[in-house]
């Protein structure tokens, strides 16, 4: 029986494999929620066992991020590792994986909490598979930098961690589980993913666009960042003051968009997209360093980093590799452009509702649906890019 040629090019790369998957995510993600929120305004919810905010925590950081992370992971550490490409099949059952974790998760809502421990299982089976992958490639290579890899590897394994902690928060019914959940998925596993690769690529891209610069990416920093996040997690699960931990990170992270050279990126949106995203980090931290001294909301810095930074870097990140494997320049068109300044501007609606009470309600439907909306132009923008050809004949 002959494959049809979409599903053959699906598979032939990782990006294609995992970005279409996790695009489809995003947008099932964003329409539940929305409509949780809506209905919430009435007076209803579509959650039977679960509580609301503790499922949304849940999706949130597993239903979404780490099919883009799978699709970067396994395009750019080979390439990192000078190491062979990981099989076909990792590739595909991955994302495969991470889709039917997500469906069992959205059948928990109306449903059993038992959908959700069962999604658990899979988000542990992708992870634990992406982490096996990984480990294979470092075994493989010979560079003498695989601090960025290693790094990943680490971050994976926390990954694994927390849905351990989830399954036993569900199977269990021990609440502190939820609180270990959420803080190793946040601060353990998709913190410390995003920081390695902005350390990595961030200068190695301004470095190819912009002459004359110094490329800065000192060990000590990445370690530094890491420890931080590392240390910010630890703090929250044993309910210590955090600000000394989000005070190091608001400093470090500061100091990166300043020796990196953010302003110079603002003539090369594709570039610029990647710099913005970054320097949400330093307002996110001192947000949470604020919020340690009973200043603000601690929401308002949870939702720089996950909606300010993580989405807006995401979305950078991926339009950049989905433009370049498909053959096309590396340049983002005004309609990209204007799209990813919409993410901001989402990001920037949900914090001001997490700092202004008197907003909040509405100001969480207008995020979220604005957020939706965001996104499936950016599904607009991706989709034919991972479905068609590629433009430039090559294959891939």
């Amino acid at each position: 029986m002959t494959t049809h040629p979409l599903l053959q090019r699906l598979a032939a790369t990782p990006h294609r494999a995992a970005f279409l998957p996790g695009l489809l995510a995003a947008l099932l993600l964003l329409a539940v929620w929305s409509s949780e929120l809506l209905l919430r305004q009435q007076g209803a919810s579509l959650h039977r066992e679960l509580s609301p905010l503790q499922a949304h925590a849940a999706l949130m950081l597993y239903g979404l991020f780490p099919f883009f992370m799978t699709g970067f992971i396994l395009t750019a550490a080979p390439r990192w590792l000078n190491a062979t490409s990981p099989a076909r099949w990792r590739c595909v059952l991955i994302p495969l994986l991470l889709f039917t974790a997500l469906l069992c998760a959205l059948a928990a809502l109306p449903g059993s909490h038992y959908w959700l421990a069962a999604a658990a299982l899979l988000w542990l089976a992708a992870l634990a598979l992406l982490a096996q992958t990984m480990q294979q490639l470092l075994s493989q290579s010979t560079v003498t930098d695989r601090l960025h890899a290693q790094a990943v590897l680490a971050a994976l394994l926390a990954g694994c961690g927390g849905l351990l902690a989830m399954l036993y928060w569900l199977l269990a019914d021990v609440a502190t589980a939820w609180w270990w959940m959420r803080n190793l998925a946040l601060w353990g596993f998709l913190l410390p993913v995003f920081l390695a690769v902005s350390h990595r690529m961030l200068p190695f891209f301004t470095q190819s666009v912009i002459a004359p610069y110094q490329v800065w990416r000192p060990r000590w920093l990445l370690l530094a960042l890491l420890g931080g996040s590392w240390l910010y997690g630890a703090l929250a699960i044993a309910q210590l003051p955090l600000w000394p931990a989000s005070l190091l990170l608001c400093g470090l992270s500061a100091t990166c968009l300043y020796r990196w050279q953010s302003w110079c990126s603002r003539s090369v949106p594709l570039l610029a997209m990647l710099h913005l995203a970054f320097a949400w980090l330093p307002l996110a931290f001192l947000l949470l360093t604020l919020a340690d001294f009973g200043l603000v909301s601690s929401l308002a810095g949870l939702h720089a980093v996950t909606v300010g930074f993580f989405i807006t870097m995401l979305v950078g990140f991926a339009s950049r590799v989905m433009l370049g494997h498909a053959g096309h320049p590396l340049q983002a068109s005004r309609g990209l452009w204007w799209l990813y300044l919409l993410l901001h501007g989402v990001a920037l609606l949900r914090v001001s509702a997490d700092l202004l009470p008197a907003f909040a309600l509405r100001g969480y439907v207008l995020a979220a649906l604005s957020l939706l909306l965001g996104l499936l132009g950016w599904a607009w923008f991706g989709l034919p890019l991972l479905a068609k050809k590629r433009a430039d004949g090559k294959p891939g």
